[in-house]
């Protein structure tokens, strides 16, 4: 198995079908990874890479205490294939003796419970061959911008939780 280290790069909302995504970038080249995610596990996610603290837990900083309360460590995150047009994903936890054991998880509640825990995400090479998206210089320009204007919008949709 050939894993690339991924960094988070944001969620966004594709306009016409109105789809969450989660973008994910290769850390050694300029690839993108979209994967198609919930709503919910989209707020999750956009929330705590803007840093907002809720006075209550969400389910996913409930599951992070959970894990650490038992004495143990989600180590890391990997998104490995692509099946009947889902993508999958395993989670690496090891437990309070050292035993590590492989989760099945959906990428968003993965990547949502690794950014929580500071673990590393990485993807399989060749999911990222197949699936990833590369951009052309003029493109990367535009998705520059993009990004840009994306960043400075102020998502009045999003609730605020409780």
């Amino acid at each position: 198995m050939d894993l690339r280290r991924a960094l988070v790069e944001g969620v966004r909302i594709q306009m016409i079908s109105g789809t969450h995504v989660l973008l994910l970038r290769d850390a050694a080249e300029e690839r993108y990874l979209p994967i198609p995610i919930g709503p919910n596990e989209a707020n999750a996610i956009a929330y705590h890479l803007q840093g907002v603290r809720p006075e209550r837990p969400l389910t996913h900083d409930l599951a992070t205490r959970a894990i650490h309360a038992l004495g143990a460590q989600l180590r890391e995150v990997r998104i490995v294939e692509l099946r009947d047009e889902t993508f999958r994903a395993r989670m690496i936890v090891a437990g309070a003796d050292g035993t590590e054991r492989e989760l099945d998880a959906r990428p968003s509640d993965a990547v949502a419970l690794a950014l929580r825990a500071d673990a590393p995400i990485f993807v399989e090479h060749d999911l990222l061959v197949a699936e990833g998206i590369v951009p052309e210089a003029a493109e990367e320009e535009k998705l520059s911008l993009f990004r840009d204007f994306i960043n400075s919008l102020d998502d009045g949709d999003a609730q605020q939780p409780k």
